[in-house]
């Protein structure tokens, strides 16, 4: 079989952009799945929860059943501090925890609330030396919670002494993960890097067929002199009789 230059990447480009398209209708057609009947699906409104849900990015509710409220729980509730109905803040503490943050002292080395005298470890923070802009100390009264948001330097929360604890029935849902909305996202990326690499392998084998040389095309051989036809007996005759002169 004839070697062809770039015929490998060809065929690997091929596949590969076959594969993104598969991936992407799929990711497409999973996402529309609707969620279960449980979910309401809405939008994060502002910045306050950042980095964990930025404005506009889709989130999905449950209803929360008394009691089942859990420290770091992210919820939606009705807090004085918001000029929206409700407002997304997440569960710090609950009815009979005490919280605390001093700005001026560190503990194991940075700036951490204490929860019932032990350093609350907050990963989900943006400003991670920064889990409060000014200090408190407060126990949590019964049937209460502690909400902050996760940008604690640009965000309102209980901290304040104007606001303090929310009553946890003012808490209208919490705010879940949707396994599919997250594989969603993923499976776009995935999509997207897979046609990225056909399309160059794409081009990485149209280069080589444009580089590769172009076999020569052999000229017509001549005939030998002896495989020439002979001239007619009668033209030759007459060209005899033209030569001699009259």
């Amino acid at each position: 079989m004839e070697h062809r230059p770039g015929r490998g990447r060809g065929i690997a480009a091929i596949v590969l952009l076959v594969l993104g398209a598969v991936i992407l209708v799929g990711v497409t057609v999973a996402k529309a799945v609707a969620p279960p009947s449980r979910y309401t699906q809405g939008k994060a409104v502002g910045w306050h929860m950042a980095p964990t849900y930025t404005d506009g990015e889709s989130i999905y509710l449950e209803p929360v059943a008394k009691g089942a409220l859990r420290r770091g729980d992210v919820v939606l509730a009705s807090v004085p501090w918001s000029l929206h109905k409700t407002q997304m803040n997440r569960v710090i503490a609950v009815g009979g925890d005490r919280i605390r943050y001093k700005p001026s002292s560190k503990i194991t080395g940075q700036y951490r609330l204490v929860l019932n005298g032990l350093p609350l470890d907050e990963p989900y923070l943006e400003q991670w030396k920064n889990p409060s802009a000014v200090g408190f100390d407060v126990t949590v009264p019964k049937g209460y919670v502690f909400l902050m948001a996760d940008n604690r330097m640009n965000s309102d929360g209980s901290q304040y002494a104007n606001n303090g604890p929310v009553p946890a029935s003012k808490v209208a849902s919490k705010v879940v993960t949707f396994p599919m909305a997250k594989l969603a996202v993923w499976g776009q990326l995935a999509g997207v890097l897979v046609l990225a690499g056909g399309a160059a392998f794409g081009f990485a084998s149209r280069r080589a067929r444009g580089r590769a040389p172009r076999a020569a095309v052999p000229a017509p051989a001549r005939a030998p002199e002896a495989l020439k036809p002979a001239a007619p007996a009668g033209a030759a005759a007459a060209g005899e009789r033209a030569d001699v002169p009259s």
